[in-house]
């Protein structure tokens, strides 16, 4: 059983998308999860992979020693007429958190390839105020479908979304129920986008309910800007994500802003480690007990 205080848990997108091509069946996660647990991690982002059976998901992650931990929502909800179906989308999605035990799952935005915002990411590209109030609402409707289920949606900001800069996160976040949307920050995401993070996050601070914690490179930010480079380009390993503490985010700062009596889910992540995959893990492993509260520790 998980403790009552904050919980250690990471996201295995490093290892699904280690070859390119993404790969969420047992046949990468199996081998992810038996190395994770090997270094320590107790909870994963909740996640039924492609070849399984929802059934038999929390079986197996306990064969490892795992728990599910807060999962992600993505959509597009930039077009009016696509809302509904992205609202059914989101509660068939928050259903099956609600049957894995989760109460919080976060919701965020990012789009296809050759977008302009993959295009010119962290930039607030081809920004519109019109389009803006549209992704609100769409993210508005699917709170509203994910709450049906039980389940509370949390804003998290992604480059290469509709909901990208500072003055996007805070326009949705301003707009949106606080009881309909809480908060899931992304540190790294929010770095690139060229925000001052812990300030965000103590504005709005008795919204988070759980975090990805990543590291950025600011090197990387100043290439991809300055090269004109697009999201995948300038996310290219090495560049732009590092394991949290190699990097230059404030990630004390940000831990310090969290609530008091914060109890959601500290997640590492980094999509695209400057080191192999163990080692970036264990690094990040070591990182969380030197650094998060104790509670994170069962």
């Amino acid at each position: 059983m998980r403790s009552s205080g904050p919980r250690l848990a990471v996201n295995p997108i490093a290892y699904w998308l280690a070859g390119g091509v993404p790969d969420r069946t047992t046949r990468t996660l199996g081998p992810a999860f038996a190395e994770l647990a090997d270094i320590g991690y107790t909870a994963v982002k909740a996640d039924v992979p492609d070849d399984m059976q929802a059934d038999d998901y929390l079986p197996w992650l306990a064969s490892f020693g795992l728990e599910p931990a807060l999962s992600l929502y993505s959509g597009s909800f930039a077009d009016h007429s696509t809302h509904a179906r992205q609202a059914e989308a989101a509660r068939v999605f928050a259903a099956r958190q609600a049957a894995l035990g989760q109460r919080f799952c976060m919701i965020s935005t990012i789009e296809p390839p050759g977008s302009p915002r993959m295009e010119r990411p962290a930039v607030g590209a081809a920004f519109d105020a019109a389009r803006l109030e549209v992704v609100v609402d769409g993210v508005a409707r699917c709170c509203a479908a994910m709450r049906e289920e039980g389940v509370t949606a949390a804003l998290h900001p992604h480059v290469g979304g509709w909901i990208e800069t500072e003055r996007e996160i805070r326009a949705v976040l301003d707009a949106v129920d606080p009881d309909l949307l809480a908060f899931g920050p992304d540190t790294g995401h929010m770095s690139w986008a060229g925000m001052d993070v812990p300030a965000v996050l103590r504005d709005y601070a008795e919204r988070i309910v759980g975090v990805h914690l990543k590291d950025t490179f600011a090197a990387g930010i100043a290439r991809a800007k300055a090269e004109g480079l697009g999201y995948h380009e300038a996310t290219r390993p090495g560049r732009i994500w590092a394991e949290p503490g190699l990097g230059h985010v404030d990630l004390a700062a940000c831990i310090a802003a969290f609530p008091d009596g914060f109890t959601g889910d500290y997640m590492i992540e980094v999509d695209v480690p400057s080191l192999p995959l163990r080692e970036c893990h264990q690094l990040a492993y070591d990182w969380a007990l030197a650094t998060l509260p104790v509670g994170t520790r069962r």
